[in-house]
């Protein structure tokens, strides 16, 4: 498996490059940028434009990263949903009552432990919608960022995080929409348990930042719990690839090529080797 999983870590980080270093990409900046005044440069606002670029899609990359893993990981049985956008439905009712739970999560008298509260609107959802009828549900396009069965049995929906680090709005953004899915994969795979269907949220960093406010600490994993808990895959493997990545004479040559590229004012061609991972 180790092997497989360096080959998935390096294939997924030269999609990214070769997306963010494109011919078209540069000269989309280019003509962003020759319309600014500034002292930099244009060509080394240009690089610095694409290096913020990468900066800012790591986390989406490690999104996408997990999702392969756990698409090819021999310890779980990934669902077809999962890695796509998918139309869900839910009723009204169910889109109210999930807004009022995140809005008394906030309220200062509300627990510090939301265990029970989030047991209880689980249930209220299966409740609600095993009770409606297709027509009066509401249809709403939704990642699925993982959904997979373990152990021949357990369905899990999983959203994946690389960081708890969101700003507070957006923080409770992801809950938000995290329960919403939640709603509209019990729908779509006709649960009639909440515990039929397993929800977790998972930040690949273990550091912690925010508290189970919204989801409980059972329902929350960092780090190395979620590949412990789920995959064959070993976090460790992953962590470590991920940090000698960057010396990667292929990934140094992507950078090196762009760079010399545009300093001399053309377009940079991407050629790497792309791995294939069956």
């Amino acid at each position: 498996m180790n092997d497989q999983v360096r080959e998935i870590v390096q294939r997924t980080i030269f999609e990214i490059l070769e997306t963010s270093m494109s011919a078209a990409n540069i000269r989309a900046m280019t003509r962003r940028h020759t319309r600014k005044v500034h002292f930099v440069p244009i060509k080394y606002r240009i690089i610095g434009g694409v290096l913020q670029g990468l900066n800012i899609k790591f986390g989406y990359f490690i999104e996408k990263l997990l999702g392969e893993i756990i698409r090819l990981d021999p310890g779980v049985e990934a669902l077809p949903d999962s890695g796509q956008k998918v139309q869900l439905f839910f009723t009204p009712q169910t889109d109210s009552i999930i807004d009022n739970y995140i809005t008394q999560r906030q309220l200062p008298d509300s627990p510090d432990d939301c265990t029970s509260m989030f047991d209880g609107l689980l249930e209220r959802i299966v409740v609600t919608e095993r009770a409606a009828s297709s027509d009066q549900r509401q249809g709403i396009v939704k990642d699925i960022d993982a959904l997979f069965r373990a152990d021949g049995l357990l369905n899990v929906y999983a959203e994946l995080k690389y960081n708890d680090d969101h700003d507070t709005g957006k923080f409770v953004d992801i809950n938000r929409k995290f329960i919403k899915t939640w709603a509209g994969l019990a729908v779509r795979l006709g649960i009639t348990e909440p515990r039929e269907l397993m929800p977790i949220i998972y930040y690949f960093n273990p550091m912690k930042r925010y508290g189970p406010i919204h989801t409980p600490s059972r329902n929350i994993m960092r780090g190395p719990q979620f590949f412990d808990r789920f995959l064959r895959t070993r976090y460790a493997d992953v962590d470590r690839y991920l940090a000698e990545i960057g010396d990667d004479p292929e990934v140094l040559k992507l950078f090196d090529d762009m760079y010399d590229r545009v300093r001399n004012g053309e377009l940079p061609t991407v050629t790497s080797r792309r791995t294939n991972t069956p």
